[in-house]
């Protein structure tokens, strides 16, 4: 009997999904990499409400490595990440922008680049913590466990 219910169950679900597949789980390590990258982005963003944050190549916080990256790629040195007051926003500007090529915004950067700079930083910070986290290993055993 459960088999049989087990076999109903089953069809009916074929049933109504009118052909439509879920979407694959992801591994747990893509989940796990995501998860560490979220946090690290998070304690940036938390951390520039209260003073623009500059990136650092030696963080243990690989959003700040990653921006420091950032910072090379786009040319520009003085690149961090900072509060827009009168938005509430936080948004890349560059501390070391000639006054004359500022434009209304100030030293922030304009909105089209602000835009390609954030997906160029996840993806750097979801790199860097992908390269770095550790793959499955064998356990470490005594001297005395090991068989020769």
């Amino acid at each position: 009997m459960m088999r049989t219910l087990g076999q109903f169950k089953a069809k009916l679900l074929a049933a109504l999904t009118f052909g439509w597949d879920l979407p694959p789980r992801p591994s747990p390590r893509v989940s796990a990499v995501e998860k560490v990258s979220r946090n690290a982005l998070a304690e940036l963003v938390g951390r520039s409400k209260s003073h623009p944050q500059r990136g650092e190549e030696t963080s243990a916080n690989p959003a700040y490595a990653a921006l420091a990256s950032l910072t090379d790629e786009s040319g520009r040195p003085g690149l961090a990440l900072g509060l827009r007051y009168e938005t509430g926003e936080i948004n890349f500007l560059d501390l070391e922008a000639d006054a004359d090529k500022m434009g209304d915004s100030g030293a922030f950067v304009d909105r089209a680049e602000n835009l390609v700079l954030w997906r160029r930083l996840e993806e750097l910070i979801y790199n860097k913590v992908d390269r770095n986290m550790v793959g499955p290993r064998r356990p470490i055993r005594a001297p005395e466990e090991v068989d020769i």
